[in-house]
């Protein structure tokens, strides 16, 4: 094997990623892979999976006297070995080695086993003796599976490359004489293109009063310690990179036992990774980072069972600064002690001496807060440390408890503590408001207060049993489970999709991109646009030129999907795209015509409010239309459809307000269709029937084929919403609809039908002069009561509220308990300009 011409890099593989034979086939897959791009490996293993829980029984067992327990889980190990050796199927000869080699190590443990039961008595020196045989094997069988592999590969036992200070259990490394000793035995290794296989969490320590031809004794790193050999040993050799491959996907936003949707974080940078690991992230050893100090050298996070997935880097870098909220984590079963009394005002030293108390017997402190008045201070440590941090410090302070200096030493037990991580907090207002308004939204109590002024983290203690519940409400309020997620802002920004850019679309976007904000109303963005091929999105919004560039394309008749920047995806689709990212305050507005009930559904799941001036949704059949306004009180969301009945007149605020008064709505009359109501102005004044039609058609009054406005469907479905309001039980079928499209003319297409309208002239002209000579005119009338709706062609006198309507104006009728002579609103109501202002106006209240 050649050279490779790149840095090395360093593997760790844990015990989770060497359970059986086929992970450590896997695991051997994986450096074949980077051999294969001339990329020089050193890999670390850890013991297979349960192996050092196993060791560890066998010494516990022996410690007490139990042989014949040790000796059960020393069978346990030796056909777990068994099983790894017979799945790997290595050659003859390899395999009677390997065989050897297992039975050697586990026929050892049993003699140091049986000793064990003799004296009963375990030293830590002798517990590391006994855990050392899993890594040890362990990785003695990964070099031969990557012989078997076809890959040079060579055992290097830890001793010879970690050097430590000590003490046996939980060493800490000598960085300098690691780095020397490692880069002797291994570098030769790489530059001959042999792999190099080391066991982690092994060291070795020379003991204090130790002979000078003493051999080195062994010693481990504490458990997880294996991350720490991968950094120690990448460390010494400079290398690329250092690749922990675990069985989660990377470092995420949460504890996904405790918080379901937390996601895979693509980039922490090593103050925010240390952090999370020493506030109880176990993916990471909180003391893997520390070799990596001041070192240009990236450790990456990945899932052992999806290598192609990139994970989580863990490096220098600084990213993100629009998200500054990275992650969250949490340390269970913690007990807040407090040391309070008036006596301490002033007094120097108290918090130096409760502190140096604790060093002084091993007892380490997660969180600290003292008062301003100095009157208390208070920290966490390990509730099973509680009750003898009690004792030794009301010890310490017993002159002070005597005089009633320090009233007591008080233990609050069941407390967590947890930490919200994000190197980007610093300088970012807002941040601490936001978790405490989400913690307080969610009744959760906190009990204890932490920040730095690097605000890097920020730290609170609060009872364990809400400690789940207080990581939820924060994940949630900073939208940490989406793309984007981590950002300050709130209340701000009010992010909008339109479904649909057509006339109406491509108008309200003009609306929206010209409006300033107020100090009353946020800033409002269109991020996203979906059409019937497929969306466009933006997470920042997309700014007025782009909007511009999109209405033209529109406008051309081309498809989104083929716009550029365009995605091809259904309308449930997008919606689904869009909820991945972390949008502000999301606002759906549907100005199609079509039949969009399953897209708004998956909106209101997705936790966007609806603003709609599409009219089918709410006049489907009723089951359909009640499961809407179900799904959105059940998510909290909100709809507003003032749009969908007088486009831009109050019809529905009315409505509300009445009711709201205390009055009861008896019959709702109206004449609600802009399109209609022009043509019959036109036909009034004289006009031909078929020029009325191409006049309004070319001024944006009707629907793409007029007749969906003369068949009365649209009518009709604005009345069904009314009469929905007044209490109406009925289906679409049962409101009685008079169609104003003769029967021969309704299977014809468009474009015949267009040709042919002259046909129908001489009709309506009678029409007409038959109202005209009563003193009448006609008029398209929708009559709304609770029992009945009916929505026909009316000739009206003068005395009608509807006789003086002229152009595209609605009027709506209202009678009511108090109002016996009918409220009338009347305004215009056709045009994509009155429209989209309408709409603008609902979206307006919603976000107020």
């Amino acid at each position: 094997m050649a050279k490779p011409a790149k840095s090395p890099e360093v593997y760790k593989f844990g015990g989770a990623s060497l359970s059986d034979a086929a992970s450590f086939k896997h695991a051997a897959s994986i450096v074949q892979t980077a051999a294969a791009s001339q990329i020089a490996i050193v890999a670390v293993c850890s013991a297979p999976a349960g192996v050092t829980d196993l060791l560890l029984e066998v010494a516990e067992k022996a410690r007490v006297g139990d042989g014949e327990g040790a000796r059960a889980a020393i069978a346990v190990l030796r056909d777990k070995y068994a099983a790894i050796l017979k799945g790997l199927a290595p050659s003859a000869r390899l395999g009677r080695e390997l065989a050897d080699l297992v039975e050697s190590g586990l026929s050892e443990l049993e003699t140091l086993a049986t000793g064990l039961t003799v004296l009963r008595e375990l030293s830590p020196r002798t517990s590391d003796l006994v855990v050392s045989r899993g890594e040890r094997m362990g990785t003695r069988i990964f070099a031969a599976a990557l012989s078997i592999a076809g890959l040079k590969a060579e055992y290097v036992d830890a001793t010879e490359v970690i050097v430590t200070r000590g003490p046996f259990g939980n060493a800490a490394p000598d960085l300098d004489a690691t780095d020397a000793r490692a880069k002797k035995r291994l570098t030769p290794l790489l530059a001959a293109g042999i792999i190099p296989v080391v066991p982690g969490f092994l060291g070795c320590f020379r003991p204090p009063g130790s002979e000078a031809d003493a051999p080195d004794a062994l010693v481990t790193l504490g458990r997880g310690g294996t991350d720490l050999t991968a950094t120690l040993i990448g460390r010494a050799l400079s290398a690329a990179r250092v690749t922990l491959w675990k069985d989660v996907p990377g470092l995420l936003t949460a504890d996904p036992r405790v918080v379901p949707d937390a996601r895979v974080i693509p980039q922490l940078n090593v103050r925010e990774a240390a952090e999370l690991a020493y506030y109880g992230a176990k993916v990471l050893h909180p003391r893997a980072l520390i070799p990596l100090a001041g070192k240009d050298i990236p450790l990456w996070v990945r899932p052992f069972g999806k290598p192609e997935d990139p994970g989580t880097e863990i490096s220098h870098r600084h990213t993100l600064d629009d998200y500054p909220v990275k992650a969250l984590s949490a340390i269970g079963a913690q007990a807040l002690i407090t040391v309070a009394g008036r006596g301490l005002i002033g007094v120097p030293g108290v918090a130096a001496r409760a502190f140096a108390t604790l060093s002084d017997h091993g007892m380490s402190v997660s969180l600290i807060t003292q008062s301003s008045s100095e009157q208390s201070i208070c920290f966490t440590v390990p509730e099973k440390e509680a009750r003898a941090a009690k004792e030794h410090l009301s010890r310490a302070f017993a002159q002070e408890i005597a005089r009633r200096e320090v009233d007591s030493v008080q233990v609050a037990p069941g407390m967590a503590t947890v930490a919200v991580v994000g190197l980007g907090m610093a300088g970012t207002p807002g941040i601490a408001a936001r978790v405490f308004s989400a913690l307080a939204a969610a009744s959760i109590n906190l009990v204890a207060i932490a920040q730095g002024s690097s605000e890097l983290n920020i730290s609170f203690v609060v009872k364990a049993g809400e400690s789940a519940g207080a990581q939820r409400a924060i994940h949630q309020a900073f939208q940490l489970a989406k793309i984007g997620g981590g950002r300050a802002q709130q209340g701000k920004v009010v992010d909008v999709v339109l479904l649909g850019f057509g006339q109406i679309g491509r108008t309200l976007a003009g609306l929206i991109t010209r409006r300033k904000p107020t100090a009353r109303q946020p800033q409002i963005r269109i991020v996203g646009l979906i059409d019937r091929s497929g969306f466009v999105f933006e997470a920042k919004g997309l700014k007025p030129r782009r909007l511009a560039e999109l209405a033209s394309w529109k406008e051309k008749g081309e498809p989104f999907a083929r716009a550029p920047g365009g995605q091809t995806a259904t309308a449930e689709e997008s919606i689904g795209f869009f909820a991945r990212h972390a949008l502000s305050q999301p606002v759906l507005i549907d100005v199609t015509a079509d039949e969009t009930t399953p897209v708004l559904l998956t909106a209101l799941k997705a936790g966007m409010d609806l603003v709609l001036a599409n009219k089918r949704p709410l006049s489907g059949p009723r089951g359909e239309r009640d499961t809407l306004l179900a799904v959105a009180e059940a998510h909290g969301r909100r709809i507003r459809f003032e749009a969908t009945v007088g486009a831009g007149l109050p019809v529905l605020d009315t409505y509300r307000k009445l009711v709201e008064s205390g009055d009861k709505v008896l019959e709702i009359e109206g004449c609600v269709s802009g399109t209609l109501g022009f043509l019959f102005t036109e036909l009034g004044r004289g006009r031909r029937f078929s020029d009325a039609v191409i006049i309004a058609m070319n001024k944006g009054f009707t629907e793409p084929d007029p007749r969906d406005d003369l068949s009365g469907a649209d009518v009709g479905r604005k009345a069904l919403i009314l009469g929905r309001l007044l209490g109406y039980e009925g289906e679409p079928a049962d409101v009685v609809v008079e169609n104003l499209v003769p029967d021969d003319a309704r299977a014809l297409g468009k474009s015949e039908y267009l040709t042919q309208l002259p046909n129908w002239d001489a009709d309506w002209g009678r029409r007409v002069t038959t109202a005209r000579t009563k003193g009448h005119v006609l008029r398209y009338v929708a009559t709304v009561t609770r029992k009945k709706i009916r929505v026909g062609l009316q000739s009206v006198g003068t005395a009608s509220p509807f006789a003086e309507l002229k152009g595209t104006d609605n009027q709506i009728a209202f009678t009511t308990s108090r109002y016996k002579s009918p409220l009338v609103i009347r305004g215009a109501g056709a045009g994509p300009a009155v429209t989209a202002g309408g709409v603008l106006n609902d979206l307006l209240e919603l976000v107020a």
